[in-house]
């Protein structure tokens, strides 16, 4: 019956799109394999220990019929391996380290004698994991710690994993990449959620800094059952643990001005600082029982921004001088780790931590701004999390966690009403002055999670299932400020045209403007009314089952299988737009998966991994709480023309509800047919281990994203005619078929992605002082959106937008050394201590998008491209970027170690566009044709930042 079963099984999963994963963890490892003796028989009933040096927690297991062990959920760290069984000599293997996810596989052949007798060996856990069909990779602690990052962004290090594409970040805004032509990702810390769902993009809620973080795991393409909620890849980073041994650390690092280069589209250099200093300290708070750490850091720096209003029109305005020449903006990022592990006793141990991020900037004014125009923005993260691991028998476990993050944003004035009340005041060209309370706009989101895994050990089966549910809360007040905006005035009867300038100033002073005998005015008033906040929670259930079956000791299958439901809240019964006030669920998501392992030759310097399966995606919310907001009936917007009848005078701000002011909303509606976005994934990937630490990967990815959201304009006149290439032409916005709204833009469910690529993998396990990835990949994204909610080309028919995807990028190349001298010549001796380490990071350019510059289709959206032009049919230039940094060692005696280092963030201060993964280099040039400055460089990525430093760890 059994076997019939599993028949059923998995013919069901040929029948149906799945995916492939191994046995990987979310924040263990996990280690297995034979028992043999010397004729390779297996020997049943050998007693297994594994053993955590820095901790001392032990945990214990016998072989099966078959020879085999398994310890399915292991913290990472360095481990000892003890195997004993009458008859036999005890083996003990020394140095495991375990990475996060790992699938460690670790045979053991035993020698016939006294179990008196020990054998000792000192090995590593082998280079390669056979117990995983994933793309992706895990990035230790000693690379973590010792790779140039002069950023302090973590997450530039994800660009290191076989199958990301994208481009390192030089400040701590979310890294640029994309996984299978997608930026769809899912975040978790310590195995629990940590994924911002507010924008389109997912990105992190709480940001860490490396000296707080133990190990990070990227899986780009075939991952397992137990992750989801994202039609991409998965992130997940690991906190430091404390151990039975105190450690610490101090750092500290400063960019000297002088030595830094020009920002390469300014003439010259800001008056800018930066700095940053960080502190750890771990250890027992009871031996073998109850570990502590903590982290904290602290990296400010200023960047002033200028105040581009003349001295001519601040005299002209009054301007006091502390209102012009520069803003002092600048950010202060601090970030707080606490996390205790506890060992209860045999059968219970786990976890509680805390996290926490701010940003602090004092002052956001430029350009035309006036300094008090400017607001103070804060950035607060803060997150807890608990887990408790339960072993209900040795072959039985179960994880239980569950965590809370909050992240609150803010835009504060930095003063209250002015001379012109709670109204801004916007002079074209000249000044934006005025300053108001009520343009405080506050966001919070708030993510709980609560997840249960069991894991269970049964004959060549290991079983893993388990649930989760998710809570997302999202409570947003918008700016409300009326704006009064002078855009100047064209010649009327004899007089001639007034400057924007001249018709604020003949306002101020009540002058009569002879062209209408009445006084002069603004051009026009903007004001809202109605419900500014919203509070609005969704809800999310996920269950999976998985199961891996080793067939033999080359070949095992995994199969298994997800589901996921989104909880939709009911919105706005009074919208006056019914197709605002719901979104449809869908409650059929079922992500089937599958893959195997396979080594051909009866061992592990060759193994063949495949995959394949679906991913469902969780949207960006955004799209969702702005719809419930802005529907026709809470936020509402009204317009006043200067001098109209009924018009205030300014700069008076009355209450305009229920007037004939109220601007006709442009609202966003939900298809009937809505469905969640899903992605096929499938890999094939060949490992060889190439001996004296080198290992060789080269495999092939493809994902295609199915029913990823874009909106089309639904209120639009045709008028049958078209443009040369058959686009069709509209009536324009002033024509609309339901005159009481704007765009209704309708979230439909149909953009499709096509990425194909190529990769290979060289890699080089640390040995005489050299460790180093390669990684490179060919590959060609196709799409027709980005599929995350982007308006279309042409209303009536998405695939005229099928092409060059905005992320496509068909060379990627990745690569990162950690070197430590070992010299013996006496000549040479003074190398040793010193470690060289690089990041370098090339590709072939994004695509950018050309347009005409003009409405040609009259639907008012100006993204129409010339005749006959495809989409993103032009390349920006590529990327090239050297990170690089030099460190010197000073050791006294075994505990105290003190470094002093030098960074380079582009070291060879590479002029490279400032191109990102959602509009490729659409953005960084004028993209316009028939502009004069066609395909000139508008926005430029870092220029060479130098940074010194010292660290002391013990």
């Amino acid at each position: 019956m059994t076997r019939k079963l599993y028949f059923l099984f998995l013919l069901a999963l040929v029948a149906f799109p799945v995916d492939s994963f191994g046995q990987a963890n979310a924040i263990d490892a996990a280690v297995n394999g034979y028992v043999l003796d010397s004729s390779k028989s297996s020997i049943t009933g050998s007693h297994i220990t594994l053993t955590n040096i820095g901790t001392g927690i032990s945990q214990e297991t016998s072989t099966d019929a078959n020879g085999y062990y398994r310890f399915p959920l292991v913290h990472v760290g360095t481990y000892r391996l003890e195997a004993v069984a009458d008859g036999f000599q005890k083996t003990t293997q020394e140095g495991i380290i375990l990475n996060v996810g790992q699938e460690a596989r670790i045979d053991i052949a035993l020698s016939v004698g006294s179990t008196s007798q020990t054998v000792e060996v000192e090995a590593g856990a082998n280079i390669m994991d056979t117990g995983t069909s994933t793309i992706g990779a895990v990035l230790d602690q000693h690379e973590i710690e010792n790779l140039p990052i002069a950023s302090r962004n973590l997450f530039n290090y994800l660009l290191l994993s076989p199958g990301v594409i994208g481009m390192p970040t030089s400040t701590f805004s979310t890294t640029q990449f994309t996984f299978g032509g997608t930026e769809r990702s899912q975040w978790n810390l310590d195995g629990l959620d940590n994924t911002q769902h507010g924008s389109n993009r997912q990105i992190r809620l709480i940001i860490v800094t490396p000296e707080a973080v133990a190990q990070t795991q990227t899986l780009s393409n075939g991952y397992s059952a137990e992750f989801g909620r994202a039609a991409g890849g998965q992130i997940n980073v690991l906190l430091k643990s404390g151990t039975n041994q105190y450690h610490g650390s101090a750092l500290g690092q400063w960019r000297p001005l002088d030595l830094q280069a020009i920002p390469t589209l300014a003439t010259a250099q800001p008056n800018r600082s930066w700095w940053d200093v960080a502190f750890t300290l771990g250890g027992p708070i009871i031996k073998d029982k109850l570990f502590f750490f903590g982290q904290f850091e602290n990296n400010p720096y200023t960047l002033p921004n200028p105040i581009t209003i003349t001295p001519a029109n601040a005299a002209a305005l009054g301007l006091a001088a502390n209102q012009i020449g520069t803003a002092p903006f600048g950010e202060t990022y601090r970030t707080l780790v606490g996390k205790v592990d506890f060992n209860l006793n045999a059968k219970n141990s786990g976890y509680v931590r805390y996290a926490r991020f701010t940003n602090q900037q004092p002052n956001n004014a430029s350009g035309l701004s006036i300094v008090d125009r400017g607001s103070h923005y804060t950035d607060h993260q803060n997150g807890g999390g608990v887990q408790l691991a339960t072993v209900l028998s040795d072959r039985l476990l179960n994880e239980l966690r569950f965590g809370v993050i909050q992240r609150d944003t803010g835009n504060f004035p930095l003063a209250n009403a002015s001379q012109y009340g709670n109204a801004l005041v916007n002079i074209s060209s000249v000044a934006n002055i005025g300053y108001s309370p009520l343009t405080t706009t506050t966001t919070t989101e708030r993510s709980s999670s609560v997840l249960d895994n069991m894991t269970w050990t049964r004959g060549r089966h290991t079983f893993k299932f388990g649930g989760e549910y998710d809570h997302e809360l999202f409570a947003n007040l918008s700016g409300t400020a009326p704006t009064f905006t002078f855009s100047g005035l064209a010649a009327q009867n004899s007089r001639p045209a007034v400057s924007s300038l001249n018709q604020f100033l003949n306002t101020t002073s009540g002058a009569t403007d002879p062209a209408t005998g009445k006084p002069y005015t603004y051009t026009f008033l903007t004001t809202y009314g109605g419900t500014p906040n919203i509070r609005i929670a969704f809800n999310f259930l996920n269950f999976f089952a998985q199961d891996e079956i080793r067939f033999s000791q080359n070949f095992s299958l995994n199969v298994g299988a997800r589901y996921e439901a989104i909880l939709f809240p009911t919105f706005d019964a009074q919208a006056p737009y019914p197709l605002s006030r719901s979104i449809p669920n869908d409650y059929t998501d079922i992500a089937p998966r599958i893959g195997m392992t396979w080594s051909p030759f009866g061992n592990s310097k060759t193994v063949v991994h495949a995959a394949y399966g679906m991913y469902y995606d969780v949207p960006g919310l955004g799209t969702f709480y702005n719809a419930a907001q802005v529907n026709g009936h809470r936020l509402l917007s009204y317009q006043v023309a200067g001098g109209t009848t009924g018009a205030p005078v300014f700069p008076n701000t009355p209450d305009l509800s229920g007037s004939a002011f109220q601007v006709k909303p442009s609202i966003t509606a939900f298809d009937p047919n809505f469905h969640n976005a899903y992605q096929h994934q499938a890999n094939l990937q060949v490992q060889q281990d190439l001996g004296r630490n080198y290992q060789l990967t080269v495999g092939y990815q493809f994902a295609g994203m199915k029913h990823g959201l874009y909106y089309t304009d639904t209120n639009l006149t045709p008028t049958g005619n078209t443009l040369a290439d058959g686009r069709p032409i509209f009536a324009g916005t002033a024509n609309r078929p339901n005159t009481n709204f704007g765009a209704i833009n309708l979230i439909r469910s149909g953009a499709n992605t096509n990425f194909n690529g190529g990769f290979l993998t060289l890699q080089k396990r640390i040995s005489h002082g050299l460790e180093f990835t390669v990684n490179y990949m060919y590959s060609h994204a196709l799409a027709d959106n980005i599929g995350e909610g982007g308006s279309v080309s042409d209303p009536t028919n998405l695939r005229r937008d099928y092409g060059n995807a905005d992320n496509d990028t068909r060379h990627n190349l990745v690569i990162q050394g950690i070197y430590q001298p070992s010299v013996a010549a006496h000549s040479w001796h003074w190398l040793n201590g010193f470690e060289l380490s690089s990041m370098t990071f090339i590709n072939s350019g994004y695509p950018i998008n050309p347009i005409a510059g003009t409405d040609l289709n009259q639907d008012g959206v100006i993204n129409d491209r010339p005749l006959f032009v495809s989409r993103n049919s032009l390349r920006g230039s590529g990327l090239s970027q050297e990170d690089a940094q030099i460190k010197r060692y000073f050791n006294f005696g075994e505990r105290y170690h003190l470094a002093a280092f030098a960074q380079a963030e582009n070291l060879l201060n590479t002029n490279n566009l400032n191109c990102n993964t959602t509009t490729g280099c659409t953005g960084a040039v004028i993209n316009t044709v028939n502009a004069s400055n066609f395909l000139s460089e508008q926005s430029a990525r870092t220029s060479r930042n130098m940074q010194f430093g010292m660290s002391l760890k013990f």
